[in-house]
């Protein structure tokens, strides 16, 4: 009987040696409720939320004004620099549409000045000098002819005084009309021709300013992608101090799960390591992925699970997975990411 005894203490002493010494696994916490992966396998777990993988981009106005017209609703589907929203733009307009009429009509004096005087003003010109030239002979004629006479007595001081001045006025006006008509066939001058040029530079540039303010009126997508949410309706006001965003875009074709791992398992996870992805709303179904990139820095929480037993005040590690192609999960869905064990291309495809 003693011998028996014996015989089963020993027994039940190695059963419970063996049973401390048997590995064991990370398993998935039960609080999480009936989304439960397979058992076993898992380096380390993580929360985490769905999100695009290229982020939610939020799109604000860039000007201070009112709201005209709102173009898109949430769930619709735009593409690069299409436009989202229009905020009321008519001076902006009114100021593009005076720069460029400005800008033509400096062109046009451009022009004048390169291609010089037309043909209509060099043969007028040239008529001014010959009449020109005639007054000037019949004005000489007249002064040589009162001037021996005023010496006789003949003619009176008066007479040649108005001869000498009718001589003098009209070789002044001859020489300016010769000037006139020098610089019509020379043509314009470099100098002139160059300030013309940077008249039309600075007009061009005036018009450029008008465009570019007009152009920040009018608010566009960054990127392709679904109007995850619209905050602003036509004649609310906007601006571009602190600004609201008028509406958040995202794409959703390639999905991530931004994951929080506990700063204790940070060296169990890896760029390229293999991972799946439960969810409470999707019980009993798991979403592969790959983790991308893996913080340098760890940080505070933000991931809350509300679980009785979750450790709020620990340092995480912020893990990118993303999604495998063809998966779809609502953006900001909180899940749970359990990490392959093994070689981090283990697992693929599944």
């Amino acid at each position: 009987m003693i011998c028996a005894r014996k015989l089963a203490a020993l027994t039940i002493g190695a059963v419970c040696l063996a049973a401390l010494a048997a590995p064991t696994e990370l398993t998935f916490a039960q609080e999480s409720g009936p989304a439960q992966p397979r058992t076993g396998g898992y380096a380390a777990t993580a929360p985490g939320l769905v999100e695009p993988k290229g982020e939610e981009r939020q799109i604000a106005s860039q000007v201070i004004g009112v709201i005209e017209e709102m173009l898109v609703d949430e769930n619709d589907v735009v593409s690069v620099g299409q436009v989202i929203a229009i905020v009321e733009n008519s001076e902006q307009a009114a100021r593009l549409a005076a720069a460029k009429a400005e800008l033509a009509r400096q062109a046009a004096e451009l022009e004048k000045i390169i291609v010089g005087a037309r043909p209509e003003e060099r043969r007028e010109a040239r008529a001014n000098l010959a009449q020109l030239d005639s007054d000037l002979d019949l004005a000489t004629r007249d002064f040589n002819r009162k001037h021996p006479l005023a010496e006789r007595g003949a003619a009176t001081e008066a007479a040649l005084d108005q001869a000498a001045s009718t001589l003098n006025s009209t070789k002044a006006r001859r020489a300016a009309m010769a000037e006139r008509l020098a610089l019509i066939e020379a043509g314009s001058r470099a100098e002139d021709i160059a300030a013309a040029r940077a008249v039309v530079a600075y007009s061009e540039a005036q018009v450029a300013l008008a465009q570019a303010l007009l152009d920040k009126t009018i608010i566009r997508s960054p990127i392709a992608g679904t109007i995850l949410r619209r905050q602003r309706n036509a004649g609310e006001a906007v601006t571009n101090i602190d600004p609201t965003p008028v509406a958040v875009v995202g794409d959703l074709t390639h999905l991530r799960v931004r994951a929080e791992v506990d700063e204790t398992d940070i060296d169990h996870v890896d760029k390229g390591q293999r991972v799946e992805v439960t969810a409470d709303a999707f019980p009993g179904r798991r979403f592969g992925g790959t983790v991308a990139r893996v913080a340098q820095r760890l940080g505070s929480k933000d991931v809350q699970t509300g679980r009785p037993a979750e450790k709020v005040d620990m340092k995480v590690l912020q893990v990118l997975v993303d999604l495998d192609p063809g998966q779809k999960l609502p953006v900001g869905l909180r899940v749970d990411a359990f990490f392959l064990r093994g070689d981090p291309k283990q697992g693929q495809g599944g």
